[in-house]
């Protein structure tokens, strides 16, 4: 059979597991990888070889980086000050679960924030006698959108810098993405403070028996003054280097050096720093690594590159490209993990951006983005479904609120990308 078929066929049943979720994502992406090996569509070499590769090594050092700041309690800490300014009322303690969210996840993984700042939230709004439920959506999806002040916030932001790199694009520093990151999170403040509020379900729907006992067996960990000073020194060098990161001194390099030094110093144990690491993730993005490989030898990219200009044109407009873009990716990451959807999407879009002339840095942005942005669904993300038994929350509570921030997503992308990379 030709190899194109063969690629698309595989890719067809990974895209219907990814999505059906009946077996672990990480099985499902070795699993291609591994049966593209086995008909030769790739190298037998090529199917591992993504795991002794610069993306792999950051997301894991990044993972562990953000782990220590739970570690010392510097997070924990940190959200106590911001509530002693904000206050305990409903507005106060929204703003403050939300900034901090946002803070946390432009370097800490928005699972390992939302699950570090439940029982804080849980814990102050039943004491300020506030909804429980109303505060648990602004702040998770805070978690995620929080994601693109940085290119390290999200194991997804990772995995597309590595896949685009990987087809010889120069792809953005540590900071640049936080181009388009920060007005999305000004504009996500301003939603929720406004007309996102009122979306959020009435009235409470938590049970006050569950809420009691999570409280008592959820407990954040004590802050250590001196570990938490060495752990933001070392934190704040970390960041700066990659925020100067060269060919000689790359991101991924700093952030080892980082982990080392961490570890160290105490300010995370080995085991816990062996924990921080999502290794369902890393084989996630090293399967799919290998079936984008597959995707580009075997010409199966190109054939859906050729089939979107049919639909497009071929002289599409840019703007309508991008918008495709973003709503495919949009969707997909409603469905299925932000990093399934990211290394399913960019072999498929940023080659047909090249081929139609389109800045493929900006599709990378557009991807990044939109992989973000999973407020339609429960399941969209890990962060979703954290709340949803402390909450007790159904689709509706998600979908109603989620509904606008999608739609101003969407638009600030569309305004603010070709802006900083012109199309």
């Amino acid at each position: 059979m030709n190899p194109t078929i063969i690629t698309l066929i595989v890719l067809a049943i990974m895209v219907v597991f990814f999505v059906t979720n009946k077996f672990p994502l990480g099985l499902v992406s070795m699993a291609g990888a591994i049966l593209l090996g086995c008909m030769g569509i790739i190298d037998k070499s090529d199917v591992f070889a993504s795991f002794s590769g610069s993306t792999i090594a950051l997301l894991a050092a990044m993972m562990i980086i953000g782990q220590s700041l739970f570690y010392t309690g510097v997070a924990d800490k940190m959200a106590h000050m911001l509530v002693k300014i904000t206050g305990t009322s409903e507005k106060g303690i929204m703003i403050a679960a939300v900034l901090v969210a946002l803070i946390l996840s432009s370097i800490c993984s928005g699972l390992g924030v939302v699950a570090m700042m439940l029982p804080i939230v849980v814990a102050m709004s039943m004491q300020a006698k506030v909804s429980v439920s109303r505060q648990l959506i602004p702040m998770s999806f805070a978690a995620s959108i929080g994601c693109n002040l940085t290119l390290v916030g999200a194991a997804s932001n990772v995995s597309t810098a590595g896949l685009i790199e990987d087809m010889g694009v120069d792809f953005l520093s540590f900071f640049e993405l936080g181009k388009v990151g920060l007005p999305l999170c000004i504009l996500f403040l301003v939603y929720f403070l406004s007309i996102g509020k009122k979306l959020l379900t009435p009235g409470d729907s938590s049970d006050p028996e569950y809420l009691k006992e999570y409280t008592r067996r959820e407990k954040a960990t004590e802050f250590n003054p001196v570990k938490g000073g060495i752990c933001l020194t070392i934190l704040a060098a970390v960041l700066i280097a990659m925020a100067v990161a060269s060919d000689e001194w790359p991101m991924y390099f700093i952030a080892a050096i980082g982990c080392v030094l961490l570890i160290g110093t105490g300010c995370i144990s080995e085991k816990e720093a062996m924990r921080a690491v999502d290794w369902p993730t890393l084989f996630i993005v090293g399967g799919m690594s290998a079936v984008s490989k597959a995707m580009a030898s075997s010409g199966a990219g190109d054939l859906i590159a050729n089939a979107v200009v049919r639909i497009l044109g071929n002289h599409p407009n840019k703007v309508m490209f991008l918008f495709f873009v973003l709503l495919v990716t949009i969707i997909l990451t409603n469905m299925m993990m932000n990093t399934s959807t990211v290394v399913l999407v960019t072999p498929l879009f940023v080659p047909v951006a090249m081929e139609m002339g389109i800045n493929p840095v900006a599709i990378g942005v557009a991807i990044c983005v939109a992989a973000s942005a999973p407020f339609l669904t429960p399941v969209g993300s890990g962060t979703n479904t954290l709340i949803i038994k402390p909450g007790n929350l159904g689709f509706r509570d998600f979908f109603v609120p989620g509904i606008g921030l999608t739609v101003v997503t969407l638009i600030g992308s569309l305004l603010l990308i070709p802006v900083f990379w012109p199309l």
